[in-house]
C-alpha cells in the first residue's frame, strides 16, 4: 500500500499526464484515484461509489463513476481487471503505466492482485502463435489466477 507522500506523488504525475493529453483531473477523478491509490485490492464502480460517498461532501452517481473510471483507463491511470470486472490503481509509481502488456496475478482466496509485465519477446511469441492459430488478440492484458505466497503457506499449514 503507497503512504501518503508516494499517493501526492503520483496524483501530481497524473495531473501532468491529463494536461499533456489537454484534459484535466478533475477533483471527482482525482478523488476516485486517490480511493483507488490507498485500497489494497481492486475493487467495483458500486464498491468505489460506496467509498467516494463516505468520504465526499456530495454524493456522486454510480453512472458517474463509470465513466470517470473509462477516463482514468483511458489515461492509463488505472487499470479495469475484465475476469472480476473490476478497478485497480497502476502499481507503477509513475502515476501513468508504461509498461507494454501487463499481468496481473490474482490469488482466488484473498483476492490479492500482483501487477507485474510480461517481457517484450513473450509478447512476441504470443502474438505469433496467436495468428498462426487465426486468432487475433483483442485485449492488451493478461490475468492469472492462483493461490499468492501468504495462501499457500496457510493452506499447506
Amino acid at each position: 500500500m503507497m503512504n501518503q507522500g508516494q499517493i501526492g506523488q503520483v496524483i501530481q504525475q497524473a495531473k501532468q499526464t491529463c494536461r499533456n493529453s489537454g484534459r484535466g483531473l478533475t477533483e471527482k477523478r482525482q478523488r476516485v484515484l486517490e480511493i483507488l491509490l490507498k485500497t489494497e485490492g481492486p475493487m467495483s464502480a458500486y464498491e468505489l461509489t460506496d467509498a467516494y460517498n463516505r468520504i465526499a461532501p456530495a454524493p456522486i452517481m454510480a453512472m458517474s463513476v463509470y465513466r470517470i473510471l473509462v477516463f482514468l483507463e483511458s489515461m492509463k491511470l488505472i487499470h479495469r481487471l475484465h475476469s472480476a470486472n473490476k478497478y485497480m490503481a497502476c502499481t507503477q509509481l509513475s502515476g501513468h503505466c508504461d509498461h507494454p502488456f501487463p499481468l496481473f496475478l490474482i490469488c482466488t482466496l484473498c483476492q490479492k492482485v500482483e501487477e507485474t509485465s510480461v517481457p517484450t519477446n513473450l509478447v512476441r511469441l504470443l502474438t505469433q502463435n496467436t495468428k498462426k492459430s487465426g486468432f487475433l488478440i483483442a485485449g492488451s492484458q493478461l490475468e492469472m489466477n492462483g493461490l499468492c505466497n501468504q495462501c499457500q503457506s496457510t493452506s499447506s499449514s
